[in-house]
């Protein structure tokens, strides 16, 4: 991070006529319109505005010199990598620039969010210069000269000079949670202990985990008859994926599980699995066209018979998925398909489709639209006997369906002012 910062403000891949005076482009200070989702991590907007005060925020994507979208991506080693994508509106468009910012897993979220401020800032520094500003700034280095790198092995992104790792890029999580709630005609309680096992690599991305989930809920109902609902479901996971090459991974998919609700003692499913993206994985961030193809067996023990007369079965199954996603000036926009089938019986298979659109429409007017459709005939784990009214109540138990239909469709416009530089953090949420 610190090398691709200090390349662009020493003029990397800069134009030729950027100079650090006010020679001739006298505009003020850019203005920045921040594209950053609700979901990634450390994108506090106050912040932001109270730390970075050399440029102007606006609050639309048409008043702005700058369009920065962010977007993140988990890392193998509990953190995020952040991608910055600043791209030059108006006289500023010949200008873009991408930089890359990472979290450790161990940081908290003031950590996350001073580092990605520092990004941000880096970043801009090219925009305020070229608005003739450098002459404002003054550039300090306060790292390592002499650091080599955050270690590696062949093939895996590391120099001949990288700093040694212990743990060979293993990362591990053990966690127990639990929750209680004591009533006189009521109680609930559960216990999840869950353990984690990550190596990810630019050539190997390896996943193994366990999660339990004991619970015990008792009802008392207005008659004096009681209720009770006990479960231990558990699930174990593994995947294990090989890069191929800029489009192409292979890997296997493994895991067992056990359900009440899926009327399963267990079910362990193993697949091969390959994938194609159409654009390169180094743009997943902002864009993928992928189709995913996975050919396995499924054995199920059942609890109770079911509806084909069975307590136990091995069955061919696959799997076929495809998916668009990008996100770009206009707005952001994802769409996908996924169809499985058992193999012994072409009839019973499921499919299901969905999609989302945020779309910038004009100045401050917005589109979002939202849905998904599933249409379901392989419930093979249907108990042969009625499912009572108290397992459907509970939620142990759900009576069959064939489809399952969800949509939303909203609008919103905002006018007003067209900066929004000013943070005011009186009564705030949390205390109203």
């Amino acid at each position: 991070m610190g090398l691709c910062a200090l390349l662009v403000l020493l003029g990397w891949a800069a134009p030729a006529e950027a100079q650090l005076g006010n020679s001739g482009n006298t505009g003020g200070a850019p203005t920045v319109f921040l594209d950053c989702q609700g979901w990634v991590m450390g994108c506090d907007r106050s912040h932001l505005r109270t730390e970075i005060t050399f440029v102007n925020w606006a609050r639309d994507r048409a008043d702005s010199d700058v369009h920065l979208i962010i977007t993140s991506q988990a890392t193998g080693a509990g953190g995020n990598r952040y991608t910055l994508d600043f791209i030059g509106l108006g006289e500023m468009e010949r200008l873009s620039d991408e930089l890359t910012y990472t979290s450790s897993g161990t940081d908290v979220m003031a950590e996350v969010r001073d580092g990605l401020t520092q990004a941000i800032r880096l970043g801009l520094m090219r925009f305020a210069v070229e608005r003739g500003l450098g002459t404002d700034f003054a550039l300090e280095f306060h790292g390592d000269p002499d650091s080599r790198g955050n270690g590696g092995e062949e093939g895996d992104g590391g120099g001949s000079g990288a700093a040694y790792d212990p743990w060979n890029y293993w990362i591990f999580e053990v966690g127990i949670s639990g929750d209680m709630d004591l009533r006189e005609t009521q109680t609930d309680s559960r216990f999840r202990p869950t353990f984690e096992a990550d190596r990810v690599t630019e050539a190997w991305k390896l996943n193994f985990s366990t999660r339990l989930d004991f619970r015990r809920d008792r009802r008392q109902l207005a008659d004096g008859t009681e209720v009770r609902d006990d479960r231990d479901d558990w699930r174990v996971s593994a995947l294990v994926v090989r890069s191929v090459t800029d489009h192409v991974s292979i890997g296997v998919d493994a895991g067992a599980r056990s359900s009440v609700d899926e009327n399963r003692h267990a079910r362990v499913r193993m697949a091969p699995a390959v994938e194609y993206n159409y654009y390169p994985y180094q743009e997943a961030n902002r864009r993928q066209l992928i189709a995913h193809y996975a050919p396995g067996m499924e054995h199920s023990n059942y609890m109770e018979e079911t509806a084909f007369g069975v307590l136990q079965e091995t069955l061919p199954v696959h799997r076929l998925g495809l998916q668009y996603r990008a996100r770009e000036e206009w707005g952001d926009a994802g769409v996908g398909m996924d169809f499985s089938q058992y193999l012994h019986d072409a009839e019973l298979y499921s499919m299901g489709l969905g999609g989302h659109l945020n779309y910038r429409i004009v100045r401050g007017l917005s589109l979002n639209i939202q849905g998904s459709a599933a249409w379901v005939n392989d419930e093979i784990h249907t108990p042969a006997t009625a499912i009572s009214d108290e397992d459907i109540l509970l939620g142990r138990q759900s009576l069959p369906s064939g489809y399952r239909y969800e949509a939303s469709l909203g609008v919103s416009y905002q006018w007003g002012s067209s900066f929004s530089n000013v943070v005011n953090q009186r009564f705030p949420r949390s205390v109203r």
